[in-house]
């Protein structure tokens, strides 16, 4: 099968992200060191910086053919292009905000991306010790053991997942106006501050369902294939297949 191609690339890159993860452990519980990037509530930490770094040069110098798409590298002013060729699509802190308060939702994203199409995904969350993983046409796992999404089809059963943060007027107003339209008609809303958490959740059957607009790639191209590997369905807001590109 195809996907068995990218074994070496998987197998170096989990035990990457988890030598990442002792990094990220050892920063948790200390005082960070904290940046605004394009709003007051869009922050960075040395940490998210030292550890996609590690992860650029770990996977660079091992696999020098490859290109990359990180969160903290675009905000510094690279481009996000993605190409047909072998790439990495990196968040190094997902749920930066959280990281800063000292709450465990977080995780490192990473996904290998082939001819703009996922191959693997990993999501770990090292303080709480969670790991999910995902490689095309295999399943997805938590912690080693396949899952698979929710069986709830009835809206008015679900647990819902809403994110209620933005510094945009409209989004604002777009988040408020999905509140007073969900809020009747499902059991309960969830937002864990984490896009990575929240659909390694969704994959798992901890929520049912889950929606959002304005994501970077790097915020779910990696979750996304461990949700659909669960056997989630995933579309753009028209119903459309998903442009990892548009926000």
């Amino acid at each position: 099968m195809e996907q068995t191609t990218y074994q070496e690339e998987y197998d170096f890159s989990l035990e990457l992200v988890k030598k990442c993860g002792e990094v990220i452990k050892r920063a948790f519980n200390v005082e960070k060191k904290i940046s605004e990037k394009s709003s007051a509530n869009d922050l960075v930490t040395e940490t998210d910086q030292l550890v996609e770094k590690m992860l650029i040069d770990g996977l660079k110098e091992k696999f020098p053919d490859t290109r990359f798409i990180g969160e903290e590298s675009v905000a510094g002013g690279e481009k996000c292009e993605l190409t047909s060729a072998k790439t990495w699509i990196i968040d190094p802190i997902d749920g930066t905000t959280n990281f800063i308060s000292s709450n465990p939702h977080i995780c490192t994203i990473l996904g290998f991306m082939v001819d703009k199409e996922v191959e693997f995904g990993i999501v770990y969350n090292p303080v709480l010790d969670q790991l999910w993983t995902a490689r095309k046409g295999l399943g997805a796992f938590y912690n080693g053991k396949k899952i698979q999404v929710s069986t709830c089809t009835e809206l008015s059963k679900s647990l819902l997942i809403q994110e209620m943060y933005d510094s945009s007027e409209v989004k604002l107003a777009m988040v408020f106006k999905n509140l007073q339209t969900f809020i009747p008609k499902v059991r309960g809303l969830r937002a864990y501050g984490s896009a990575g958490i929240n659909l390694a959740y969704l994959a798992m059957g901890a929520v049912d369902a889950y929606f959002d607009c304005g994501f970077h790639i790097w915020d779910y191209a990696a979750p996304l294939l461990i949700v659909t590997e669960a056997g989630g369905v995933a579309m753009d807001i028209t119903g459309g297949k998903v442009d990892y590109l548009a926000r």
